[in-house]
């Protein structure tokens, strides 16, 4: 199932260990990407994470795979919405969007994806991470 993830919104959510509010923006989203790519390591599902940024090019290195693509979008949560809305029917139960913001949380959900709030995601990818140092 592809999780799509609204970044900003996941990097300020309250639960999360990597916000911004005191370090560079920039170096909390190669954190969270960094993140994903372990979580990737043992997870087949594919991961779109889509941040909000002022031109097409978010101002990170990083390099998509089949697993993993980050999109830079002037809109997030138009980007976001677009992908919904633009998966077939039938697969869209398959999607699973991660953000705490409701307006794409209930959009999701009128559209039969799967929503997961921030902090719930947060605790799988913080998990996986704890099992992989083990």
């Amino acid at each position: 199932m592809p999780i799509i993830i609204d970044g900003w919104n996941f990097i300020r959510d309250r639960h999360s260990d990597i916000k911004d509010d005191n370090v560079d923006s920039l170096e909390s989203a190669r954190l969270l990407i960094s993140y994903l790519e372990g979580f990737q390591e043992t997870h087949n599902d594919p991961i779109v994470l889509v941040f909000d940024s002022t031109n097409e090019y978010l101002g990170i290195g990083y390099r998509n795979t089949p697993g993993l693509q980050i999109i830079p979008a002037r809109d997030a949560d138009a980007y976001i919405k677009r992908y919904i809305a633009d998966t077939p029917d039938r697969q869209r139960r398959n999607i699973r969007v991660v953000s705490s913001d409701n307006d794409i949380y209930f959009y999701a959900k009128s559209y039969s994806a799967t929503p997961i709030r921030c902090g719930e995601f947060w605790r799988k990818l913080s998990r996986s991470l704890e099992s992989e140092m083990e």
